[in-house]
């Protein structure tokens, strides 16, 4: 292979944890980020009109108030545009109104929840990135020729900007054709009942499964089949990574298609928002 084929041509990244796990990541192009952008502003902006009019209407009836009105609006105003950001990437993970509508996130750039540091000085720093003028030149000139189509925000925080698995893919199932998942997902006892703890972690393995090296995956697999092994008797030489397949397969996708299972049953249900991309693995 060349060089030139190797480089990266699309906007999906690959990460490496201290563990030694892959992880691969798709970045958040500027169109979408500025989407996100504007929801938020017309947001921000809603909420300095709303608040202006309540102190209007307040005044009108408390006349003692119409001194301070004005400063009220003007600490309204600078709290609310240069922490509404920051405080809501802290408190949701990377995410504010506009970003959780547009399906993106805000991640370290090891792949990293931000801690709230990074969460209020990146918007902090948003004021240079719309320079000159508020037209966001300098934010379009480094998001344009970054790698990780990172802002001088970002680059300064250390942060990236990815984007998240829509609904609609969110809430399928991952089905296999591998034989030897089949055969083993046809041994497991149909009265076994797992805690939603572990269909959440098993359903985020299955899902993850292709972004993890081949050779990790038997040794983070192993860590969720060894509390499962005290409820079924596996066979010892079959890989861990195997097993969980086999037990997705009969928790989630046989329980899927059993036509005499209650649709209001909460035995083995399916965690809402847990389901991996639908996909035909071997």
């Amino acid at each position: 292979m060349n060089r030139q084929n190797s480089q990266q041509l699309d906007t999906f990244i690959r990460i490496v944890t201290p563990e030694n796990v892959s992880f691969n990541y798709q970045l958040a192009g500027p169109f979408i980020r500025v989407m996100a952008f504007l929801i938020d502003f017309v947001i921000i902006s809603t909420l300095i009109g709303l608040f202006g009019l309540f102190l209007m209407l307040g005044t009108s009836f408390f006349d003692s108030l119409s001194g301070y009105a004005l400063g009220i609006w003007l600490i309204f105003i600078f709290v609310i545009t240069w922490f509404y950001g920051g405080f809501l990437e802290t408190c949701w993970n990377g995410q504010t109104v506009g970003k959780k509508m547009m399906r993106i996130r805000v991640l370290t750039k090891d792949g990293q929840p931000i801690n709230s540091f990074q969460a209020v000085f990146r918007n902090i720093l948003r004021l240079a990135d719309l320079q000159p003028g508020l037209f966001g030149t300098v934010g379009i000139c480094f998001v344009a020729c970054t790698e990780r189509f990172q802002r001088f925000g970002d680059l300064i925080c250390g942060t990236i900007v990815i984007t998240e698995d829509t609904d609609a893919r969110r809430h399928e199932l991952v089905k296999f054709k591998h034989p030897e998942v089949i055969r083993l997902s046809e041994q497991i006892p149909k009265g076994m009942v797992l805690s939603p703890s572990t269909m959440k972690a098993l359903a985020l393995y299955v899902s993850r499964r292709r972004m993890i090296s081949p050779r990790r995956r038997d040794s983070i697999a192993a860590i969720l089949v060894q509390p499962l092994a005290e409820k079924v008797r596996f066979p010892r030489n079959v890989s861990p990574d195997i097993l969980l397949c086999a037990i997705y397969h009969a928790s989630f996708v046989a329980v899927s298609h059993a036509d005499t299972t209650p649709k209001n049953s909460e035995q083995n249900s399916v965690p809402q928002g847990f389901l991996p991309p639908i996909s035909i693995e071997d």
